[in-house]
């Protein structure tokens, strides 16, 4: 049986490295600002969300959530819309621009991946994916590609 302390120490050894990798790659293309702004994107992809609720999710303040907010804005990416429950709430929501982008992020980080990839043996490639697939329940990861469409539910 693995140790649980060695394997959280080999996963948060890992995501640096995969994350610089995408980076990397996404500031080549010019496709986007920061790679925060990935997760942000993706985020609203899945879900409508309030400022609170994506400070919250990616773990910075207010202020910088809504700085984060207002670069996608300026871009068309994103709009700020008041709650039809209640009017003192604002929801951001990726727009129809905001899900192209997302594609064409998502395409091209998944192009970058794929050529690391093919260095793998077709074991190693099928281990990974089973190990991935362990990761994705365990985090409750959603596929994008089966989530076509955001939610109109919170964010959570």
């Amino acid at each position: 049986m693995a140790d649980t302390a060695i394997l959280a120490q080999q996963l948060l050894q890992i995501i640096p490295p995969v994350m610089q990798t995408v980076a990397a790659e996404l500031r080549k293309t010019g496709l986007l600002l920061s790679p925060s702004h990935f997760g942000v994107m993706v985020m609203l992809h899945l879900h409508t969300c309030n400022l609170s609720e994506l400070a919250e999710y990616q773990g910075v303040s207010l202020p910088t959530m809504s700085s984060t907010v207002s670069r996608l804005e300026e871009r068309g990416w994103v709009r700020r819309e008041r709650d039809a429950n209640d009017r003192r709430v604002v929801r951001v929501k990726l727009t129809a621009s905001g899900k192209r982008k997302l594609s064409q992020i998502s395409e091209q980080a998944e192009a970058r991946m794929k050529m690391l990839l093919t260095e793998l043996s077709d074991g190693d490639r099928q281990e990974l994916g089973s190990g991935l697939e362990i990761l994705r329940r365990l985090f409750g990861v959603v596929d994008l590609q089966e989530n076509g469409s955001p939610s109109s539910g919170d964010c959570d």
